[in-house]
This record gives C-alpha cells, sequence and structure tokens, in this order.
C-alpha cells in the first residue's frame, strides 16, 4: 500500500521521458499508455543450452528453469502497464502442476510362483499458483535505464498421494508385500499407508526491487533486477490415512478379524521468510507496443 501510495504520487508528478532514438530516427523508449510483456532466463542455463547444441547433449529442453521471472524463480506470464513515461503497474502469474502415476511390480502373495506378479501403484498430484503486481518507477537518459519499486506477493500450493496395492490385507496375510519402489510405506501403529493429503499452503508477502533494462532495438528490452522479499506462509492440518487387520475387531456374528482404517492428522504450520533473490543470474526480455 505504501509503495503504492508513493507511486500515484511519483505518477503526478513524474515529467515526460527523453525519448531516445536510433539511427534511423526511430523511437526506442516506451511511453505512456504502451503495454509490454516479458520472458526470462538464467544466464548459466542460457549459455549451457547453446553450449549442448554442440556436443550432442540430449539433456536440453525449455522448462521452468529456462523461462522465468525474477520475482516467482519459475516460467511465469508478466508483464507491464506505461502509467506514464517513467512509471509502470507491473504484473506477474505463475502456476505449475503434476499429476504423477507410477506402477511397481511385486511379488503375489496369492500364488505359489515367483513369476506371478502383482501392481502396486502410486499417484501423487500438485499444484502451485503465483501471483504478484507492483508499481514500478523509471530513471535514465540514455538505452540503459534504472528501475526501481514495489510489489505484493500471493501464492497457494496443495499436492495429495494415492497408494493402491496389488496385495489385499487378511488373516491370512496380515503384512502383504508390497514393492520397494514405494518407500516406507508400513508405520508399526497404524499399518500400511493408503493416502496422504497435504494441508493447502496459502502466502503472502511484499518485494522491493532495482534493476536495469537495456534497449537493445526499438521497444525491446533486456534487463534484470534484484529484489529483498519478505513472505508469511501458513498451512492447515494435513491428513494421512492407513489400513491394517485386526484380528481383535468384533464382527457382530461371533467372528472376529477385519481390516481397520485410521486418519491420523498433524498440525498446522505458519512460517516467516526472507531474503534476496536473483543470484542466480535473471535476465528478462521485455517487448513493448
Amino acid at each position: 500500500m505504501i509503495a503504492l501510495g508513493l507511486g500515484l504520487t511519483a505518477s503526478v508528478n513524474a515529467q515526460t521521458n527523453e525519448q531516445v532514438q536510433n539511427k534511423k530516427g526511430v523511437d526506442l523508449l516506451p511511453v505512456k499508455g504502451e503495454y509490454a510483456i516479458g520472458i526470462g532466463t538464467n544466464i548459466g542455463t542460457l549459455t549451457a543450452f547453446a553450449g549442448n547444441m554442440f556436443n550432442n547433449n540430449t539433456f536440453n529442453s525449455i522448462g521452468g528453469t529456462f523461462l522465468s521471472s525474477p520475482t516467482t524463480g519459475q516460467f511465469s506470464i508478466f508483464g507491464k502497464y506505461m502509467v506514464s513515461d517513467n512509471n509502470a503497474i507491473r504484473v506477474h502469474i505463475a502456476q505449475s502442476g503434476q499429476d504423477f502415476t507410477n506402477n511397481f511390480e511385486v511379488y503375489d502373495d496369492r500364488a505359489n510362483d515367483p513369476d506371478s506378479l502383482v501392481l502396486d501403484k502410486f499417484r501423487s498430484n500438485n499444484s502451485a499458483t503465483f501471483v504478484s503486481a507492483g508499481w514500478e518507477w523509471r530513471r535514465g537518459k540514455s538505452r540503459l535505464r534504472g528501475v526501481y519499486g514495489g510489489e505484493a506477493m500471493l501464492s497457494w500450493q496443495n499436492s495429495h498421494s494415492h497408494y493402491t496395492y496389488g496385495n489385499a490385507l487378511s488373516a491370512s496375510n496380515p503384512t502383504p508385500s508390497t514393492a520397494g519402489g514405494m518407500g516406507a510405506v508400513w508405520n508399526s501403529d497404524y499399518g500400511r499407508i493408503t493416502e496422504q493429503r497435504n494441508a493447502a499452503t496459502f502466502g503472502a508477502g511484499v518485494r522491493g526491487f532495482v534493476g536495469i533494462e537495456y534497449f537493445i532495438a526499438p521497444k525491446i528490452c533486456v534487463g534484470t533486477e534484484f529484489g529483498w522479499r519478505l513472505m508469511l506462509s501458513q498451512r492447515g492440518k494435513s491428513k494421512t490415512s492407513y489400513e491394517e487387520y485386526d484380528a481383535f475387531i468384533d464382527n457382530g456374528d461371533g467372528t472376529f478379524g477385519a481390516i481397520r482404517t485410521e486418519t491420523i492428522e498433524s498440525l498446522g504450520q505458519r512460517s516467516i521468510s526472507s531474503g534476496i533473490d536473483n543470484f542466480n543470474s535473471q535476465v528478462y526480455f521485455h517487448f513493448y507496443f
């Protein structure tokens, strides 16, 4: 709010930018009323990508580490609106998610045959969203421009994991075989895990930034910036579900033994973090129109 208030005051008093032109007389700098879109990259990733083009390396890919923004650190859509020649409103929007399933072969406990196998399945899905909005000041008298300002940030993320087993629990098989690739699925108190639901994590914070932009062509610039951020994150209660065969459960018909399920809740947590970003040599390209 303070940054926005200062920004509004600055925009009222902002002087018109001293336009810079190239050799053909074409204006290089953005002016009031123009928009910008941008992409960012890490210099180390960029040089490695270029180098791998000449050494038959198969690991080149354009992904979250190749295209990213200095604010979010991941692939983002970010842009600006020039409120005046020297002030801009800027926004970032980043969203990522994954739904991953992995199948594992495991010995079939019901068959007396080492070649008889069943499938254990692990499925995990997660998502994360990040948005920010802020105010930017600009100054300079050449192709090289200084930028600085502040922005507010919001984030939220969640994840779930599900376990499905090929060997069922039973009185004759209370501890069935499970695939080693599933990890530590057994708990000595509750049995084997069937589901894990991590509570949603919400974050809010502020960030101040300072950087430079150099206009390499009309309305096209390359830039970099450093920022200091302060974030507050809040996560709710997470839930983990288990199943086990309990031989002492009374079924009410004179028989005993059944599968017992139980869900354990973990307490939520709150954290405050701060730090300087962009020591990873992040650069970006902005295109104004």
